[in-house]
């Protein structure tokens, strides 16, 4: 008596219908993560912005209500303050009562060519994106 043996696996079909499935959703899910990815390093950058800015008050504080020769420490000159550096904090436009950070994006890292380009933070409060201080550009840069 003949015994029929059936192959076990998968067809052709099946697997090219597998590797569509995963290919569709990681269409979708690859743009969504990088720029959950790119928010994260905005956040981490405004928030290196408010330390900076504290930072810049105390000595104000120290020094008689002056902003004069006020300098950041080098742990705060890039942000994140662990792991690879994607912005340079600077304080740019020190005055005895004015002062303006800047958070640049390092020049060829993964935020360099960020719609925020440079975020700013001045002694007045003022918050700037890109040059712009309201609009779709600034609320995505400091919206969130």
């Amino acid at each position: 008596m003949p015994q029929c043996h059936r192959q076990r696996g998968f067809t052709l079909i099946e697997l090219l219908i597998g590797m569509a499935v995963v290919a569709i959703l990681t269409s979708i899910a690859l743009p969504q993560y990088s720029e959950y990815v790119a928010r994260q390093r905005r956040t981490d950058a405004r928030t290196s912005l408010t330390m900076a800015m504290q930072w810049i008050e105390r000595l104000r504080a120290e020094n008689l209500g002056v902003y004069t020769g006020a300098t950041l420490p080098a742990s705060m000159a890039v942000s994140p303050s662990t792991g690879a550096p994607m912005y340079d904090i600077v304080l740019a436009d020190v005055t005895a009562v004015t002062w303006r950070l800047e958070a640049r994006p390092r020049p060829g890292g993964p935020m360099a060519s960020d719609a925020c380009e440079v975020m700013t933070l001045a002694s007045d409060g003022q918050r700037t994106a890109a040059g712009q201080t309201s609009g779709a550009v600034f609320e995505r840069c400091w919206g969130r």
